[in-house]
């Protein structure tokens, strides 16, 4: 392990470097209990506990490998455990560490407190990530990078000026996990856009309005609790618990809570002039999750800070700032997020992201799309081989709940297709294949991407001329589906849950246009137009002339445009004042006016009352 920069390095102990709390097993756990629990963690050992919970001994993964390749699964742990335990404590130095580990040949050193309980894990990664950051601070001109990580001066002070509004309710928060030692961060998507700011600042560093700045609406804190301090408050996860210490002093803020999922929505009302605004802030514990099977929902236990980013779609994403304790501003950054922000990749964190979770594939293109990234030539591969394998096809057939094919897919292709980049997300999830997540056969076409252009335009002009509010993502996805046969369609809109319209209008989709073809060539009065399309409604309209632009689409778009706004001239209110008793006739009395109406036989309201009492006399009423 080579030594980078010894001088840097110097300040740098075990307990800066450590994770915690540890992931342990009991020391009558068996050999294949172990291997299950390395698995669903992803970790490379584990320490060994006896029922005192103190340490003695550590299995790695190769000693678990090894005895199950014999057979040795049911024995215990105990069996092949290391006995021979070098540790650490808390203040060891890097170079302490880096010593052991070279000497020994050792990959992970636990680090015990002075009364011999476990407080945390150094890793080898943990020391090379440590020398590599000291290494950026004296080295700006990597050849691997632009520029090191900013300070956690200047990333603090950057925060504070992109929430000003909100930066006192984050000082709040701060202060009560600094009482209790909780370690607060912001992780996510407001990491990245701080991050890119700051990039745009260093490649154009003409002085910025902060209005120009990137919004940071979306606010994501994780809660950690630090060294030796237990992750639960009575029963709650340390996000939890401190969401309810915000409301019980602060009696105004709305608190809901997700308890299986250990986060919690804070609602902080905001002076905004002579109103206020609700500033929405999620708190989670810190947590890890796992996939019971692919597209399965997580599930979820309380974890690391490192563990919780692990969990994340991609490295631009799994980035995370503390804003309290004594180095806030502190960036952490395991995986690599810095470096692909400023290479502008997308990149998955692990081979299996795309297996476990399908709506990734979605995301990386709609990601890669609005920041103008691209998929790195890895994550390109793992995507297509997740799709080549056909996993999402047997899940579906072997499981009765795929929720990311299903719902959370749904969600997905909602914020895909509405967003400003569609087309280019869209045509990278082509490109990828993953349209085969909604149905098997399911492709881009050429007639396809005019079908969906069109419709996009033609609801433009619909909006600006007769204010309607169609969702047009919606529109999108079932002209995506409506490719398919009504039977497929159908079954793709159950499997994503559409509403019980969408589901109708894919079914009868075909029908309904076979219906038209045969029929509305055969009339031209307007009232004619409207005795055949009045039945069906706008989105069922603009989807037909959208697929048939040449023979239906003229005519419905003169019925939506045109035909559709002639207002009735009389009402029933009329036919009352006139001394008609109201009954079943006044149905096709305004009916039959109506129709003269369109085909401008009638002008106005008095033409209309004397057609009335011309053709339907009081005395034979």
């Amino acid at each position: 392990m080579a030594d980078f920069d010894s001088s840097c390095a110097e300040g740098a102990v075990a307990k800066v470097l450590m994770s915690s709390p540890v992931r342990t097993i009991l020391l009558t756990a068996t050999i294949e209990q172990a291997q299950h629990t390395l698995l669903r963690y992803g970790h490379t050992g584990l320490c060994v506990v006896n029922t005192d919970k103190a340490l003695v001994g550590i299995i790695s993964r190769r000693d678990i490998d090894i005895a199950m390749r014999h057979g040795l699964g049911h024995s215990s742990v105990q069996s092949c455990m290391s006995t021979q335990l070098k540790s650490i404590s808390p203040e060891t130095s890097v170079h302490e560490i880096q010593h052991l580990m070279m000497t020994y040949g050792i990959g992970r050193l636990p680090v015990l407190a002075s009364d011999g309980q476990l407080v945390g894990m150094v890793t080898r990664t943990d020391v090379l990530r440590q020398l590599y950051q000291c290494h950026l601070q004296c080295h700006t001109s990597l050849a691997l990078s632009a520029c090191p990580p900013p300070s956690a001066e200047r990333l603090y002070q950057q925060l504070k000026c992109h929430l000003l509004d909100a930066w006192p309710v984050l000082m709040q928060l701060a202060r009560a996990a600094d009482e209790r030692g909780w370690a607060l961060y912001i992780v996510g998507g407001a990491v990245r856009d701080l991050l890119l700011d700051l990039l745009d600042l260093i490649n154009k560093p003409e002085p910025t309005n902060a209005s120009a700045l990137r919004s940071l609406t979306d606010i994501d804190l994780v809660v950690e609790a630090t060294s030796r301090k237990p992750n639960w408050v009575d029963g709650k996860g340390v996000g939890m618990a401190l969401a309810e210490i915000i409301q019980a002093s602060y009696p105004q803020v709305s608190v809901q809570v997700y308890g299986k999922f250990q986060t919690a929505s804070l609602g902080w009302p905001l002076p905004n002039g002579t109103e206020a605004k609700l500033l929405r802030l999620d708190i989670a514990t810190a947590r890890t999750e796992f996939y019971p099977y692919p597209a399965a929902n997580p599930e979820v236990e309380i974890s690391t800070i490192q563990q919780d980013l692990y969990r994340r779609d991609f490295t631009i994403n799994a980035m995370a700032l503390r804003i309290n304790g004594e180095q806030p501003g502190h960036l952490l950054d395991f995986f690599g997020g810095w470096l692909d922000l400023q290479q502008r990749h997308i990149r998955v964190l692990h081979a299996n992201s795309f297996i476990e979770d399908p709506t990734r594939i979605f995301r990386a293109a709609r990601f890669a799309a609005r920041l103008s990234f691209r998929l790195d030539a890895q994550t390109e591969q793992f995507a297509r081989s997740a799709i080549s394998s056909g996993i999402y096809q047997r899940v579906r057939s072997s499981e009765t709940k795929t929720p990311a094919l299903q719902a959370r897919l749904k969600a997905e292709l909602k914020s895909l297709l509405s967003a400003d980049q569609w087309e280019a997300a869209l045509a990278q999830v082509a490109h990828l294949g993953g349209l085969t997540c909604l149905h098997s056969t399911l492709t881009m076409t050429p007639q396809l991407w005019r079908q969906l252009r069109r419709m996009s335009r033609w609801i433009a002009k619909l909006e600006a001329k007769l204010a309607i509010d169609l969702p047009l993502w919606l529109m999108r996805l079932e002209l995506i589906l409506a490719q398919l046969t009504p039977a497929a369609s159908r079954e793709a809109a159950i499997q994503l849950d559409l509403a019980s319209p969408s589901r109708h209008r894919l079914s009868s989709l075909h029908q309904w246009e076979a219906d038209l073809h045969q029929q509305l060539p055969k009339v031209c009065k307007p009232s004619e137009i409207d005795r055949l399309l009045h039945r069906y409604d706008l989105a069922e309209l603009l989807l037909m002339s959208d697929r048939h632009p040449h023979t239906l689409g003229s005519q419905i778009w003169r019925y939506i445009a045109q035909i559709s706004q002639v207002p009735a001239l009389i009402n029933g209110d009329t036919l009352k004042q006139l001394g008609y008793q109201p009954g079943p006739q006044f149905r096709n009395i305004l009916a039959t006016l109506y129709e003269r109406t369109l085909d401008g036989e009638l002008t106005s309201a008095q033409a209309a009352e004397k057609y009335v009492l011309a053709h339907y006399p009081l005395t034979t009423r």
